[in-house]
């Protein structure tokens, strides 16, 4: 009985989060959301920001303090998630780099089981694998 109590109560704050999601900070920026696979993508972390190295070559970075990560049913998200080719040719008639200025970006991470870990993130360039606003 308190399993299935706990259960719905999870289920409820899970719908509150997406509900929450899809209709905070900017209304006009989209969300966009990447996939993060442990396989072929890379992750470098330290005391201040986490890297995601998206297809080897696109990054993005998790700020501590500034951004926010939660865990969400992977199901749920897994239809909003777009490949990083997909949203370039979605805009391809927008100036690049100022594209990115119109997107919330996420990198959704799955976990065991049903579950993932959704990570706001922005996007940034590396020169030469330098670090650079």
């Amino acid at each position: 009985m308190l399993t299935t109590l706990i259960a719905n109560n999870m289920k409820n704050l899970y719908f509150i989060f997406l509900f929450a999601f899809f209709n905070s900070s900017s209304q006009n920026d989209a969300k966009i959301i990447f996939l993060f696979e442990k396989e072929k993508d890379i992750l470098v972390s330290n005391q201040i920001e986490d890297i995601y190295k998206i297809d080897g070559k696109h990054t993005f970075k998790f700020i501590r303090g500034k951004h926010e990560k939660v865990e969400v049913n992977y199901s749920s998200l897994k239809e909003k998630v777009i490949t990083y080719d997909e949203f370039i040719r979605q805009n391809k008639d927008k100036k690049y780099p100022e594209l990115f200025t119109h997107y919330s970006f996420y990198i959704l991470m799955k976990q065991k089981d049903s579950t993932a870990c959704l990570i706001q993130v922005e996007k940034f360039w590396m020169v030469e694998d330098k670090i650079i606003d």
